[in-house]
């Protein structure tokens, strides 16, 4: 087997069951956990399609800021003296609501197949050769040097954000 293959096989299978432990695990921390595991696979999906800006990008704003703030709002708003029975969040309370997801589910994604099956046969690269060069080092060079003002203050703004959300977190008890 080509190892772009099996390499993609990994990444494809580690996005999907993480994205499917996210959905139906009833603990929030281990919620977070999952999506942090799907959005390192979804980076590493970007690389192998020679997207490295996009990769980086997704890993800076995801997984470095989305999440982090997700787990600050689960370590900052949870309550110490709750039950525990009372902080999972139980997603198989409407039993009569799974058997109409999982219908439009599947139809949505049978039509998205037969789409996709019927596109491919008429999809073609325009150019002979994938540009394999990184973009990355122009990026970087622009944001340490022409942009690294605005840079910097959006990384002050931030922190200055997160710094509010723990005080206005921390102020309530």
């Amino acid at each position: 087997m080509n190892p772009m293959i099996a390499s993609f096989l990994v990444l494809a299978g580690l996005t999907s069951a993480s994205a499917l432990a996210m959905v139906w695990t009833k603990n929030l921390l281990h919620a977070a956990l999952a999506m942090f595991m799907c959005m390192l696979g979804l980076a590493g999906l970007y690389v192998m399609a020679y997207a490295d800006v996009m990769s980086v990008a997704h890993l800076l704003i995801y997984v470095g800021g989305v999440l982090i703030l997700i787990l600050f709002g689960i370590m900052l708003t949870q309550n110490p003296r709750a039950n525990v029975s009372e902080t999972q969040n139980d997603l198989w309370t409407k039993q009569s609501g799974r058997f109409w997801a999982l219908s439009i589910s599947l139809s949505i994604f049978l039509g998205l197949i037969g789409i996709l099956t019927r596109s491919m046969s008429s999809f073609s690269i325009a150019s002979g050769e994938i540009q394999r060069s990184s973009k990355l080092t122009h990026l970087g060079l622009a944001l340490l040097t022409e942009y690294s003002f605005a840079f910097e203050l959006s990384g002050v703004f931030l922190l200055i954000a997160l710094v509010g959300a723990t005080y206005i977190a921390k102020h309530h008890e």
